[in-house]
């Protein structure tokens, strides 16, 4: 289990839906908040690229929410709250 996968499953309450496989599929291993927004956004795009699947758009949606929850308290426990808080913002936010 990687880095990223042992720390999104220690925290509560659990995500209700299943990170691993985007975790997988960008190859994230690290504990990051960079790489934490950047599969959300990843998530993100995916739910634009399906219209009209309103089922599978909303999962991407919880999928891109847990993340970016993920990556902002992973951002709190860090030395620039503020700066990198920002940053997750602005950055999720060009994606959508």
């Amino acid at each position: 289990m990687s880095d990223l996968k042992a720390w999104i499953s220690e925290r509560r309450p659990a995500s209700p839906v299943e990170l691993g496989p985007w975790i997988d599929a960008l190859g994230v291993t690290a504990v990051s908040v960079f790489g934490l927004t950047n599969i959300a956004c990843d998530a993100l795009e995916q739910a634009r690229l399906s219209p009209g699947r309103v089922r599978n758009s909303a999962f991407q949606l919880l999928t891109a929410d847990a993340l970016i929850t993920y990556a902002c308290e992973l951002a709190l426990d860090g030395e620039d709250p503020d700066l990198v808080l920002g940053v997750i913002m602005q950055h999720s936010g060009a994606s959508s």
